[in-house]
């Protein structure tokens, strides 16, 4: 059973995350205020960056774009002097428009269609990910050199909420053959990526792929190969319904397994995604209709599962709910605005009762929930408003 949070118990938190709360608690009370609203706030994108690079100092910072793509994000990421992680051509234009280099990108898809690769190189981008020959195999076609990182995966006895191992990664066993093919298709091995996964609370995953990686590039030296790059991924936890380890305290002994096993001439770089963009966007929603069905109060808010609230099923996030009404909490529901069941965000949650018109605000909706949303029932989806 989840309870709802008070406007009050997030103020302090949310002036830390740069958030103007007394515009925010303006728009929260104003009764013709159009939403859903999604609030971003730029200067939470940057203190996000800089905890992690602060945590992570030897390792250079690639924004994985697929989280949220909105361009105050990405230009944040760019001002503080962070690169990208890109995995199709929409993502590269967006990044793009920064200026940046397009050599200093990654692009990390391991299974790209040709129409998406030629793109890709057309632009300038020239580090790729590959995890399999069929993918090596469509390097022929370009005169161009490339970089080429071998994507491996490894076992692990706790796994992240979203298991990225599951659909991507070569055999540790698999890793030498696949580097010999890419020097025989006239490219670059360039070195070794991981991903272990998105919100992960267990850094002792990336302490065992960082101690994989350093076998992997013991064999790799004895066959002759010169290993440049390592890329572990991203997957650094956020806070949402329940608090995760201070990234600090959680990046320690990953930093100190590259320090132990990743030699000092080979660089080190990660596609931190979540981290950066979930906590600095807010939902505010509206109540649109109320209803008690079966002992409990339902409330149809005009937002879903179809839109924002997309991360519910993608993503298994529970968004916290702040309200600001005092009052008893009663057993609630809250359902979004389509004409499907299936629409249904919270049940059991116990807030405070509330009316038609009324607003509820969601925290943390920055990763994984506006990039998802659909266009089911053509209903009007969360724009939004950057908080400056």
């Amino acid at each position: 059973m989840t309870h709802s949070v008070a406007f009050s118990t997030v103020e302090q938190s949310a002036r830390q995350r740069g958030i103007d709360t007394s515009a925010v608690k303006e728009l929260f009370t104003k009764k013709d205020l159009v939403t859903p609203l999604l609030l971003l706030s730029p200067r939470q994108v940057g203190q996000n960056y800089d905890a992690l690079q602060r945590a992570l100092p030897r390792v250079k910072i690639h924004y994985a774009v697929k989280p949220n793509n909105h361009e105050t994000v990405i230009r944040e990421v760019y001002r503080r002097g962070g690169s990208f992680d890109v995995c199709s051509a929409g993502e590269i234009d967006s990044v793009l428009t920064t200026g940046i280099d397009p050599d200093s990108l990654v692009h990390s898809h391991p299974v790209k269609s040709s129409r998406e690769f030629d793109h890709a190189v057309a632009k300038g981008v020239r580090l790729f990910v590959v995890d399999n020959y069929e993918e090596i195999k469509k390097l022929s076609r370009y005169t161009e050199k490339l970089r080429i990182l071998v994507r491996f995966r490894i076992n692990t006895n706790t796994r992240a909420v979203v298991n990225l191992q599951y659909k991507f990664g070569c055999r540790e066993s698999e890793v030498l053959e696949l580097a010999r093919r890419i020097e025989e298709s006239g490219h670059e091995f360039y070195g070794l990526c991981f991903h272990i996964g998105s919100q992960c609370i267990y850094a002792q995953n990336y302490v065992r792929a960082i101690t994989a990686a350093h076998r992997l590039i013991q064999r790799l030296d004895m066959a002759g190969f010169n290993t440049r790059l390592l890329d572990i991924g991203g997957g650094f936890p956020t806070e949402y319904a329940e608090p995760v380890p201070d990234i600090t305290e959680f990046c320690r002994p990953v930093g100190r397994a590259l320090d132990r096993h990743i030699r000092p001439g080979i660089k080190v770089i990660s596609e931190p995604g979540r981290y950066i963009a979930a906590s600095p966007v807010t939902l505010i929603s509206s109540i649109i209709g109320k209803a008690v069905r079966d002992g409990k109060i339902w409330y149809y808010l005009d937002d879903g599962l179809y839109s924002t609230f997309s991360g519910i099923v993608y993503d298994q996030c529970q968004y916290p709910v702040v309200t600001d009404k005092d009052g008893p909490h009663k057993l609630s529901v809250l359902a979004g605005p389509t004409c499907d069941s299936f629409d249904v965000m919270y049940d059991g949650l116990m807030i405070p009762e509330h009316n038609v018109g009324d607003k509820i605000m969601f925290t943390s909706t920055g990763a994984y929930c506006a990039v998802s949303a659909t266009g089911f029932n053509a209903l009007r989806k969360a724009e939004y408003l950057v908080m400056e």
